[in-house]
């Protein structure tokens, strides 16, 4: 935490000139007026009481967070820990995300719901691929010796308690069918009546046609209070669509964080090379992790290790990579595809943001075939193959095999690499630009799940409140038991092994956003834009521009009608 206030301080202190803020409605953590209690807030405070800015006296009151009368360093700790989830500013509760039953604690009493059983679909990601270890949400399985994982035994607690308290049964299952077939199964149980599925975990990518076709519940119907710590406050924002949220993110699962995006760096090769590993993490920490930096690294990184005279995939590169990656740049700027107005509808935000210098200057860096090795190029493309475990092979090989420095990715790869040589650490994705505040971080558009529920005759009444009541103890529990075995334990791979990329960790996933332009991307023809190696980028947005705002047009419309049919849980 002092870490963190130091940085924000430092960034404050560059400021050259005296800014008034203009008055707003504040409310007690949010001295902006924005509506939000964030990281934005902190440094305002932080700006304050170094001199910097002055506050009226409205915005004064809401950064006085404990009451003190001093408005300090002390009232942006409380901000930072609200943000986090450790603490309610509003409310006053202080959270214990660490301790057994905490937030089972703040739940409402348990109801018994007299052994209704709720049924689970999920798809089983990278089913087959022995570079994702994927675990399944919230059901646990047994390994074929009969010995379950920290993990599942974690995941086994949950469940038990759950249903213990509420007198229910939840099950389900993990297909290994493609996602056009899961999706076609869940569509056949929706239009059949049938309501097989209480809830689902997949990728929202597949599923933009149920949204539109109102196969899909909003999630507030439930009655689930999504502002409770367990729950994902990024995700619920960005993620609703017309004030509809259709997915939600949060303790509940886990392959939402398999899929956030990171940079493997080898520590190894880099101290090879003359650089200390120390200074990117701290570089990292103090928010001075930016394009440019990265970029001067690995340029000229790259060489023929084989001696051969020949670059291919067995050679070392500075960067390791794929096309698809070229967005992570344009979100690293800050800018989205599509944003929302002041009204939760969708806008398409690319050809007025300020993203394309970010694309450019990615694709730029991405074209040096001499320090960049690009995993999905026509000539590795035709060697591996399009998909499966051919298209990662020149990228992962490269990288277990010491002879990449950085590999952008997910999270989903790191057990590929559990028996790697080298030792390697996390960076987040770098700031484009140096003076943002913060980083940005993103999941993969197949690579993640998202919870949602379908819309079937069963949902009105009683049982939609009993599934909300379910789903929120699912994640309110898992918050107490699975995420200090997943996010503490496994993801960080334990602090004393390496508690530099353990910090790295937080401030990824504190990070993250969520642009409603990956989100719907097969329906607005917003896929591709960003992910070319060309820089005719603003020539292929002005070509699109008409048929992606016709069908976000189209998608406004059609939520806002479904949004009439409000599942009733009275």
């Amino acid at each position: 935490m002092k870490r963190f206030l130091t940085a924000l301080l430092a960034f404050c202190l560059c400021a050259v000139f005296f800014t008034v803020l203009p008055a707003a409605s504040n409310s007690i953590g949010d001295p902006n007026g924005d509506g939000k209690i964030n990281s934005l807030d902190a440094a305002q405070i932080l700006k304050y009481d170094a001199m910097i800015i002055s506050l009226d006296e409205q915005a004064l009151d809401a950064a006085d967070t404990n009451s003190d009368g001093v408005v300090n360093s002390l009232d942006a700790a409380q901000v930072l820990k609200h943000d986090a989830g450790l603490i309610n500013i509003i409310t006053g509760e202080v959270y214990y995300p660490n301790s057994d039953r905490s937030n089972a604690e703040l739940l409402p009493a348990a109801i018994d719901m007299g052994g209704r059983e709720f049924y689970i679909l999920q798809r089983w990601f990278g089913y087959g691929k022995p570079y994702i270890d994927f675990q399944g949400e919230v059901i646990w399985e047994d390994t074929e010796d009969g010995t379950m994982t920290n993990i599942n035994a974690a995941k086994k607690h949950v469940l038990d308690d759950v249903q213990a308290a509420y007198n229910c049964t939840v099950t389900g299952e993990m297909s290994t069918d493609t996602a056009g077939g899961v999706r076609m199964e869940l569509a056949n149980d929706i239009l059949g009546g049938t309501a097989k599925y209480d809830f689902c975990f997949e990728s929202y990518f597949y599923y933009f046609s149920f949204v539109q076709d109102g196969f899909l519940a909003d999630l507030n119907d439930l009655g689930i209070d999504f502002s409770k710590p367990w729950w994902d406050q990024d995700a619920v924002e960005d993620l609703s669509i017309c004030n509809e949220l259709y997915y939600a993110l949060g303790d509940i699962n886990t392959y939402d964080n398999d899929g956030t995006f990171v940079i493997l760096f080898n520590k190894d090769l880099y101290e090879e090379n003359g650089g200390n590993p120390q200074d990117l993490y701290n570089m990292a920490k103090d928010g001075e992790w930016t394009f440019e930096k990265f970029k001067e690294i690995i340029t000229g990184f790259g060489h023929d290790s084989k001696a051969d005279g020949v670059r291919d995939e067995f050679d070392t590169y500075g960067l390791l990579t794929e096309t698809s990656n070229l967005y992570n740049h344009f979100l690293a700027s800050g800018n989205k595809i599509i944003d929302k107005n002041a009204n939760d509808e969708p806008v398409f935000n690319l050809p007025t943001g300020a993203g394309y210098p970010a694309l450019t200057d990615a694709v730029d860096l991405y074209r040096n075939t001499n320090d960049v090795l690009v995993t999905d190029l026509p000539v590795y493309i035709d060697k591996y193959g399009g998909t499966g475990d051919g298209y990662y092979e020149p990228v992962t090989n490269a990288f277990k095999e010491g002879r990449g420095l950085f590999y952008m990715t997910s999270f989903i790869h790191l057990p590929y690499f559990k028996d790697m040589e080298d030792d390697f650490g996390f960076l987040p994705i770098p700031k484009y630009n140096a003076a943002d505040d913060r980083y940005y971080h993103n999941m993969g558009t197949h690579t993640t799940s998202v919870l949602f529920v379908p819309k079937n005759p069963s949902l009105p009444g009683e049982n939609a409140k009993q599934l909300g009541i379910i789903i929120d103890a699912l994640s309110a529990y898992s918050k107490d038991y699975l995420t200090p075995e997943y996010y503490e334990k496994q993801l960080k791979r334990g602090d004393a092994q390496d508690p530099d990329s353990a910090e790295i960790l937080d401030i990824i996933f504190s990070s993250r956003v969520h642009d409603l332009g990956q989100v719907y991307g097969s329906l607005l023809a917003t896929t591709g834009l960003v992910e070319q190696l060309d820089t005719e980028i603003a020539s292929r947005v002005d070509g699109q521009k008409d048929v992606i705002e016709m069908n976000l047009g189209l998608l406004t419309e059609k939520v806002k009608a479904n949004a009439q049919k409000p599942i009733s849980i009275d």
